[in-house]
């Protein structure tokens, strides 16, 4: 996800408080009193900075037809405190269809599917009959078919593989720097 940053986003997270308010966001969703606690605030400020937040498309409100109000972040929220999440999905699906393509391709010259390329041309530039074109495959000596496919597949998988597990310390990394300033206080 493409998240663009304006200028009321960048006003929102000028402050420390909003910031703080949207990492105690991004583990569940809170009521403001519920938040107006945890952050030692009154309950007019935190509704002063939920609504600046909102405005920013950052978190929303869920009214659910009772007194209560919920709040919890939107996308753009999300994508702005968790922004290796994108990056994580993307190379993980680099590495299943590598998987899937190098086994494939494994199998398929395996089983030999693939046909010589020698008889191929001819039956292209000779215009020959079926029969006698077999014929002329089987006279030619064919060597085995050496596809590198299989290895290239492996490679790519063996690099994705060792991305994701540099994007999933580096999440877990900034998921522990995240926290920090909220537990402080």
């Amino acid at each position: 996800m493409d998240i663009r940053l304006d200028k009321e986003t960048f006003k929102a997270l000028a402050s420390g408080t909003r910031v703080d308010v949207l990492k105690l966001l991004n583990q569940r969703r809170h009521m403001q009193t519920e938040i107006a606690a945890v952050l030692h605030l009154s309950v007019p400020t935190v509704k002063e900075h939920l609504d600046a937040l909102e405005k920013a498309g950052l978190v929303e409100r869920h009214e659910e037809g009772r007194k209560w109000k919920y709040y919890s972040l939107t996308k753009k929220g999300k994508g702005v405190l968790n922004p290796e999440e994108m990056r994580i999905w993307i190379v993980l699906a680099m590495l299943v269809f590598s998987v899937v393509g190098g086994v494939w391709t494994y199998f398929r010259s395996f089983m030999g599917v693939s046909a010589p390329a020698e008889a191929q041309m001819m039956a292209k530039t000779m215009d020959a009959s079926a029969e006698s074109l077999s014929l002329m495959a089987e006279a030619l000596p064919v060597p085995a078919p050496v596809s590198y496919w299989p290895y290239l597949f492996g490679i790519v998988a063996v690099l994705c593989v060792i991305a994701l597990v540099w994007l999933l310390l580096k999440s877990a990394q900034y998921k522990k720097e995240l926290g920090k300033s909220l537990s402080k206080k």
